[in-house]
């Protein structure tokens, strides 16, 4: 039995339902608006980092893609060694949208998605471009 069309289904679900809670609190702050995201980056490090923040959390959605020249394609989830309290929530490849567990392996065209604590971004985007520039040994190379 495949499981694959069940997962994509919760998770395309558990993100229109995450996506309805935050539209409906952004409502009843009074901010009826999609956040805008931030574009930082840099063409040397060969991955760019947006983020909208998740004001109610005190944490931030960064996002980014497995550019063609990065060394992040071909690394696990696990192997991107993000700070406690951050983690990968989600990619999407091409027209398909994973939940990706630590084994999973980044792609070059990837969307992904990290949550991170407000306080971690510096560090979250540091060790992204770590890994982008050094690939799975970036922790060797530092």
């Amino acid at each position: 039995m495949n499981d694959t069309p069940y997962l994509l289904e919760v998770a395309v679900s558990v993100a229109l339902i995450a996506t309805a809670i935050g539209f409906a609190v952004g409502l009843a702050i009074g901010r009826g608006r999609q956040p805008r995201w931030q574009e930082k980056g840099s063409l040397v490090h060969k991955v760019s980092i947006g983020f909208a923040t998740l004001d109610r959390l005190d944490a931030v959605l960064l996002r980014f893609e497995v550019e063609p020249a990065s060394r992040l394609a071909g690394v696990e989830v696990a192997e991107l060694r993000l700070p406690t309290g951050s983690a990968v929530a989600i990619l999407a490849r091409g027209k398909e949208v994973i939940v990706p567990d630590a084994r999973t392996v980044l792609r070059t065209g990837d969307q992904v998605l990290v949550v991170a604590a407000l306080g971690q971004v510096t560090e979250v985007e540091d060790r992204l471009r770590s890994v982008s520039r050094h690939g799975r040994l970036a922790s060797w190379a530092a």
